[in-house]
């Protein structure tokens, strides 16, 4: 086990996590790379804090083979290094493959989209979602890169009507019905009537009103009750978890508030919360995190920090 370095002073901590953001966010002169240098070079507890603040920038996904040194460009490229290696910090597969980043609709942070479909079905958005639909003669595709969506099916014998997400295929049978994917992972379940649920592997199952289960490119879950109150939640404004991992709650949460959040150390990961809440005030939901679990957040200019609080030992 790797032996913790004693914690700096918070305001130390916060002033050199505060030099990074600032450093990285891609506009910093030479000067200010000047500048931090003279100020974690003053004194002893000023160079661990820098030092400290670095090695957590680091797990951000901000490493290079020498992430500090000023290089020209350095700040813009390191920024655009950060976003593409936060796989651990936000929903994996947020934008999904190249495809995604055109996709007929998409929604943004916190932002939720109900669109009328050629045919007369109903098609709501979650935030951070990214979908294609296509309407031919003889069938209807969605496919689902990446969120959650809910359909509510206009009846067409003559056009069968698919969603297709992370290699698998739903394919309506008169319904409504919710899909969610997140990770490489889909869930599904029927709000009304039934679906039929096949992988790539040829597995299938069919889905009755009230029922879910979870798929993989190559695996098929077991089909078992749903709680359509908290399925749908999410159409109302809710968050709903029950018993999740606040590593979970964490990816969730960053669908409805800007910014980066970070679970600093992996012990804090596995908690479990329980509890509802409005996705229209995600800083409430982490105020209340705080107040649930032995944790305290810090919040920088676009990066939210959680961590043990102080003496946990976590």
């Amino acid at each position: 086990m790797t032996t913790m370095p004693d914690p700096c002073p918070e305001s130390l901590s916060d002033t050199a996590l505060e030099w990074l953001v600032r450093l990285y966010a891609g506009d910093a002169s030479e000067a200010d790379w000047q500048a931090y240098a003279v100020w974690k070079t003053a004194n002893p507890e000023q160079a661990e804090a820098a030092r400290q603040a670095e090695q957590l920038w680091r797990q951000l996904g901000a490493a290079a083979d020498k992430p500090l040194s000023r290089l020209p460009g350095a700040g813009a490229l390191a920024a655009l290094v950060l976003v593409a290696g936060l796989s651990g910090l936000i929903a994996g597969g947020v934008f999904g493959p190249p495809a995604a980043l055109i996709a007929d609709y998409s929604t943004g942070t916190g932002e939720r989209q109900t669109v009328m479909l050629p045919d007369g079905s109903r098609l709501e958005l979650d935030a951070g979602t990214r979908v294609d639909v296509d309407m031919q003669p003889g069938r209807r595709q969605l496919t689902l890169y990446s969120g959650q969506l809910h359909v509510q099916v206009s009846p067409d014998p003559g056009r069968p009507f698919d969603v297709e997400a992370a290699g698998g295929r739903i394919r309506a049978l008169g319904t409504a019905f919710n899909v969610r994917h997140r990770d490489s992972h889909v869930e599904v379940a029927v709000t009304e009537h039934a679906v039929r649920v096949s992988t790539e592997a040829g597995s299938q199952a069919v889905l009755q009103e009230g029922q879910r289960l979870q798929y993989g490119q190559q695996t098929l879950g077991t089909a078992s009750t749903a709680d359509l109150t908290q399925v749908t939640a999410w159409q109302r404004g809710y968050l709903v978890f029950d018993d999740q991992p606040l590593a979970e709650v964490v990816r969730e949460i960053g669908h409805y508030r800007p910014g980066l959040l970070f679970i600093r150390g992996d012990a804090l990961k596995s908690l479990r919360v329980t509890g509802v809440f409005q996705s229209r005030d995600p800083d409430a939901l982490l105020t209340a995190l705080a107040d649930l679990l032995p944790v305290r957040i810090r919040q920088f200019p676009g990066l939210t920090l959680i961590e043990a609080q102080p003496g946990d030992g976590a």
